[in-house]
């Protein structure tokens, strides 16, 4: 299971858990053709978790079969509509199972038929706070998606309205040969290669990145300094980017004629994080440490290496496993005074 599909399995346990709640405290049982169990405890527990977890797990893995199957190819507004049309689909077949299982299990009459069941005015609410909280958890996930994983819900508590400092690793990455590429394919074609490049990019997740920003062909990951060194994360998720672009060769060879290779900058250190901007606001990093690892990057072609990091940052990784660590030597970076160490990773030891 991907970092993507855990979050949105996460999102409909959630938002279902406080839907529930929701639901047990404004609904009446007296409303609906049940037994005296539900005026119980033990009973309004029993519905309130098989009811819970029926929905999460249905509507979930349903959301999560849409994405595999739609992959992106439908516009959002669109992709909202058909992702409720099937969950409306989808609660009528989960709602007609409660039905046999509740009872089964005793919590509603047996002399009360399915069709008597629907036509309760209950249950007829009960659908239509169905939909909303389905449409709520759905607008959450792709908004979610939109601003970066977990910045809307910085973006609503104020997490970062005062800039603050905080340690974390950053990688430049750019597509080589970009003016060339551009030039051959033309403009609309080129901008079809990134957005199928920046698509199979989702595979940094499985190793913790954070897509922080978008520029043109270049892209910037961010990390936490625990789970950008944990496993080698931040060196790791360049090679799975590389590894899926190579898997898909013979599709970027068929519709553009080439199979897109990205270089990499890196670097680790302090920076300001802080909330920007009034009518389009996220979460921005300022600071020497994010210019720097973009100036390393910039060190790509002359060094003649796909992924370079500085001497401290892989002195805090220690041991990297099956890669190989290069000493290109001190490089005067751009703008700055002192130069630093700079190592070529090899992803092919």
């Amino acid at each position: 299971m991907t970092f993507k599909d855990k979050n949105v399995i996460q999102s409909y346990f959630i938002g279902w858990f406080l839907a529930s709640v929701i639901w047990q405290l404004l609904w009446n049982t007296d409303r609906v053709d049940v037994n005296a169990y539900l005026a119980t405890f033990q009973g309004r527990l029993t519905i309130f978790v098989l009811a819970w977890l029926f929905q999460a797990i249905g509507f979930g893995a349903l959301h999560l079969l849409i994405e595999h199957y739609i992959k992106g190819k439908v516009r959002f507004v669109k992709l909202i509509a058909f992702t409720l049309t099937l969950q409306f689909i989808t609660g009528v077949a989960l709602l007609t199972c409660l039905f046999f299982l509740f009872r089964y299990l005793g919590i509603v009459e047996a002399n009360v038929s399915l069709s008597k069941f629907y036509s309760q005015k209950v249950i007829h609410v009960a659908f239509i706070f169905a939909l909303l909280t389905n449409f709520s958890i759905v607008l959450f996930i792709y908004i979610n998606l939109m601003l970066g994983n977990g910045n809307l819900w910085k973006i609503i508590t104020g997490k970062f309205y005062t800039p603050r400092v905080e340690e974390r690793i950053f990688m430049f990455l750019d597509l080589r040969g970009s003016t060339t590429i551009a030039e051959k394919l033309g403009h609309v074609k080129y901008s079809r290669l990134i957005q199928d490049c920046f698509y199979d990019l989702a595979v940094v997740h499985n190793h913790k990145a954070e897509i922080y920003q978008y520029v043109g062909d270049e892209v910037v990951l961010a990390w936490n300094v625990k789970d950008g060194l944990q496993h080698h994360n931040c060196l790791h998720a360049f090679y799975a980017f590389r590894d899926v672009l190579n898997s898909r060769k013979d599709h970027y060879k068929m519709n553009y004629e080439t199979v897109p290779v990205f270089k990499a900058g890196m670097n680790m250190g302090k920076i300001t994080i802080t909330e920007v901007g009034e009518f389009k606001r996220e979460i921005a990093y300022h600071g020497d440490t994010i210019n720097t690892a973009s100036r390393i990057q910039g060190e790509c072609n002359r060094l003649g290496s796909d992924l370079l990091v500085p001497g401290h940052l892989l002195d805090k990784l220690q041991t990297i496993d099956t890669l190989k660590a290069e000493l290109k030597g001190e490089v005067q970076l751009k703008g700055k005074v002192k130069s630093i160490n700079i190592y070529a990773i090899d992803g092919r030891s």
